[in-house]
């Protein structure tokens, strides 16, 4: 049984369809790209899948039932909480998924800060981050809860070339550790190595192309 799987999805934003009878199966442990261009529906899948969105026909199920699956997003806006300290975003994901003491949250926070560059910015609100940073805390706390499921939509878009292989390097970890990944990127020649599929997105459905098929026609 498919870990993640989509039938016949459609999806409406008044009378435009932005998925229109899409399916998608994907496996348990794979990394899985969304290509196509900006407002084909990346989003909207992405947004189905984590259960921000609901389709209007068709069905969404993801794992088996009764399964718990713990999952961590990043969203292309980064939708951080402006009243929270870089390191609280952390900590209030862990608190709330994982079982661990206050002292083993506070070490994962500084670990995870300091994987991506952001030690020194641990009480900063994100008002005072840049960009750059508001996305490495965006990715951080994607990964705060340990999540079986990533989704990511852009996460490279605001990163420089070293932090974006920091940001790769994060996925193949998740990747090794068994989880399933399913992300949306403009930056397909980043990623191409973790991947194992490739699914195009177009006028609201969807093929699968292999990652060196895919680089070629360019998504």
């Amino acid at each position: 049984m498919p870990f993640i799987e989509i039938e016949q999805v459609r999806k409406l934003y008044g009378v435009i369809a932005a998925l229109d009878g899409l399916d998608l199966q994907i496996e348990r442990g794979e990394v899985v790209c969304l290509s196509g261009p900006s407002g084909c529906g990346k989003t909207t899948l992405l947004r189905l899948v984590a259960g921000l969105e609901r389709a209007d026909e068709g069905h969404v199920r993801i794992g088996g039932e009764g399964e718990r699956i713990r999952i961590g997003m990043v969203f292309q806006d980064f939708a951080l909480w402006p009243h929270m300290r870089a390191a609280r975003h952390l900590d209030y994901v862990m608190k709330g998924a994982l079982r661990l003491s206050r002292s083993e949250r506070r070490d994962r926070v500084r670990d995870l800060l300091d994987r991506v560059g952001l030690s020194d910015r641990a009480r900063a609100y994100p008002s005072e981050l840049s960009g750059g940073q508001q996305q490495r805390l965006a990715f951080a706390r994607c990964l705060a809860n340990d999540p079986d499921l990533l989704l990511l939509d852009e996460p490279f878009s605001n990163l420089d070339a070293d932090l974006r292989r920091v940001a790769v390097a994060e996925i193949d970890r998740k990747r090794a550790a068994g989880a399933t990944v399913l992300l949306a990127t403009h930056h397909l020649e980043e990623v191409s190595e973790l991947i194992d599929r490739v699914f195009v997105v177009k006028a609201g459905q969807g093929r699968f192309l292999v990652p060196s098929a895919a680089l070629r026609v360019g998504g």
